[in-house]
Formats: C-alpha cells, structure tokens, sequence
C-alpha cells in the first residue's frame, strides 16, 4: 500500500531478545485521524516513539509521504508529537513552552506579534489563555496536558501524534476539546494519530480504530465495524458503555436447520440471519450480549440484580446470570434493589458468537 500519509510496515521492537510491540501493520491517510486504542501497556506509547524516532524499532518501517524516515533524525522527520508525559520545560513560561518547537533552528522565522497571535489562539481554545504567563509548577495535571496540546498542535508538521491528549481533562472540557481537535485535524492534509486507553474516546473522534492488545493489532477498521463486530472477546471486553457482556455456552442445531444457544441459566434461539452465518455442528461458543439489547420484562433469562445505578435519562443494572455477571443499559423508569429477580428479554440484533477455543467472532 501507498499513499502520502503515514504507513507503518512490519514495524517491531523487542526487549531481551522477545518481540514486545508488533510487528504492526497501519497507514493513516492525509487528513485521516487514526486511534491506536487498547489497555495500558500494550505498546501505544512505544509505537508513537518509533514514529517520531525517539525509539529505535528492531524491524520494519516507518513512511511518510512515500519516505522511509527510519534512518532520518528526529528533528528532520517532521513529527509533531505530544507525550503523554507533557515534557514541559519548568524554565519556561506557558506561552514559551507553547511557542518553541517554532523557534527552532531551521523554522520559518515569524514575527513577534505574528507569533503571540498565534500561541494565543490556541491558548484561548484550550481555555488556558489567562495563565500564559504562569510557569508548569504552578500548573495543575489537566493545565499541563493542555499546554503539552498546544505545543504540539501549534506546529506545522508532516505528521500529527496525540498520546492521550485529553485523558486528564473535566468530562466537559475533554468532550469539547475532543470536537475541536478533530475538526482542526481533519481540515488538515496530513495524517493524525491519537492514541487512548479508552476506546469510546477513539471511536468517538476517530476515521478508523486500530485496536492494540498485547503489542499487537487486533483489529483495525471503522467505529462502526469495531463497536457491531468486534473481532475478538478482547475487543469486546474494551469497547462499549457498558462494555458487551460475554456468556460461556454451547451452539446447537436445532430442528428445522435452526440454531440455538444454551449457557448457565440461559436458552436462546438465534436469529435465522445470524444461524446462517455460522458453521455447523455443535461447538463450544462464548456469547457476546451489549446491554442495551437487554429488556426488563421478559422470558428469555432470570436474572438477580446486583445492583441499580441512575445516570439520569438511563441505568445500568448490575445483575447476576447464575455465575455470570451482567450489565444492563435501561431507560431509567423503574428502580431496582439488590436481590431483586427480574426477568429480561433479548433483542436477538444485539447478539454476537465468538468461538470458544480462538475467541474470534465467528
């Protein structure tokens, strides 16, 4: 594959001799923001870093715009990067911090209100305008990230790399940052990559998610693909509010070329759609159930709630299946108690088989 974007081919990094990231497969298009989304410690951070350069893969390559930058330095690859960890000069003021990758040796030169015009725009943006002058000490954690934001994203760069841009911020400011920095991102021609431990975060702001679980990828595709059919019961476990809810059980052909499934507790039919889809014979299957596919008011399980928690319009419902704990997503009519039996109904459109031995989505 290429394009003028950012391509990560075969890129690996190894510790002790044993391959900890990759080898990882990703292009990220111009204009395109991609997410690199998964549990911490996977490798996000470190895949980011052989990107920029500050980490020297042991395989593979990294291109942009068609150039290999795996021999290049990193100040001539053209990365605008943002650590997770902000690496904020303490010497500097914030409008300082802001306005250095631009007074950088090589740089067009801008004139001094030129310059101030520009660091305090995207101050202003960050609502962090009023503490130009204040220096990282005396910054909070959120205040911080948003100056390591604005550093990065005042920078005219050939590639974009955002390691947890927003994760410290207010649920507010996060959700308005987050609607910014794509509409800014996306109006560019070149290529983003954000990476988050949370993955409603980069289905949210995101073209396409690549899902990184134990150094590698394990599904890259749309929000929309990742969210209806995840790939894996890992993928599951991660995407979702509540995440999707996993039964063990069995698939067995029933009468008629049906298909059904029986688990502790529960026995469903399948959808005709979905029992045409899978191969035949009876097998070992773990059932994925998104909450809000779930109805209070049925035959189709028992359950014992666990617990009730309000979120204003909706609840979820913690609720034991047997053995197995589960999550509702309700609207918020009725309230629940601990203990209480209630019986559910199941939209068969919410129901995914993974395989019991690989754990793919069959």
């Amino acid at each position: 594959m290429t394009h003028d974007g950012l391509i990560l081919s075969g890129l690996a990094r190894r510790f002790s001799g044993e391959a900890v990231v990759g080898p990882l497969d990703l292009d990220i298009r111009p204009g395109e923001i991609v997410a690199l989304t998964g549990p911490s410690g996977t490798g996000k951070s470190s895949a980011c870093r052989m990107v920029s350069g500050l980490e020297r893969p042991d395989a593979g390559q990294v291109l942009l715009g068609g150039r290999n930058l795996s021999a290049r330095p990193v100040q001539a690859r053209g990365v605008a990067h943002m650590f997770e960890s902000y690496a904020l000069y303490s010497h500097l003021s914030v409008a300082q911090n802001v306005a250095f990758p631009l007074l950088a040796p090589g740089k067009p030169k801008l004139g001094r209100d030129e310059l101030a015009a520009k660091v305090q725009a995207l101050l202003d943006v960050a609502q962090i305008g009023h503490l130009k002058d204040r220096k990282p000490g005396a910054l909070s954690g959120g205040q911080k990230q948003r100056v390591a934001l604005c550093r990065c994203l005042v920078q005219d760069a050939s590639v974009f790399l955002l390691d947890e841009p927003i994760s410290h911020l207010d649920a507010k400011l996060r959700n308005e940052l987050r609607g910014w920095i794509r509409r800014r991102q996306t109006g560019l021609s070149v290529p983003t990559l954000w990476s988050t431990p949370d993955a409603m975060e980069a289905l949210s702001v995101a073209d396409r998610v690549a899902v990184m679980i134990g150094g590698r990828i394990v599904q890259f595709a749309t929000p929309e693909e990742i969210y209806f059919g995840p790939a894996t019961t890992e993928v599951a476990r991660l995407v979702g509010d509540p995440a999707m809810n996993l039964i063990e059980g069995r698939l067995e052909a029933r009468d008629g070329g049906a298909a059904g499934f029986r688990g502790k507790g529960i026995d469903l039919a399948l959808p005709p759609e979905l029992a045409a889809r899978l191969p035949g014979g009876a097998r070992d299957v773990v059932l994925g159930l998104r909450p809000a596919a779930m109805r209070v008011g049925g035959a189709d399980a028992s359950l014992t709630v666990y617990a009730w928690e309000p979120f204003g319009k909706h609840a979820i419902i913690t609720a034991m299946l047997e053995d197995t704990m589960l999550r509702l997503k309700t609207p918020r009519l009725d309230r629940f108690e601990a203990n209480q039996e209630i019986g559910v109904s199941i939209d068969p459109a919410g129901l995914v088989l993974f395989d019991g031995t690989t754990r793919r989505a069959l």
